[in-house]
């Protein structure tokens, strides 16, 4: 597993994932939002982005939305 996390001058943070890095960090969001409404939107943004990510060429560098 490889990641490399950079820290934005106005406080965003940008995630470089392999594969499996990235697995987890998805599976750990789904998890989490079970238990508190506030990381439902995350949950539901990354599921989102992963089924149109299926569908769609990927395109890197992108900010999320």
């Amino acid at each position: 597993m490889q990641a490399a996390i950079k820290k934005m001058t106005d406080g965003s943070v940008a995630l470089k994932l392999d594969a499996d890095a990235a697995r987890a960090v998805f599976a750990s969001v789904l998890f989490a939002a079970r238990f508190h409404e506030g990381i439902s939107p995350l949950a539901r943004i990354a599921k989102e982005e992963l089924e149109r990510g299926a569908k769609k060429p990927v395109r890197r560098g992108e900010s999320c939305q």
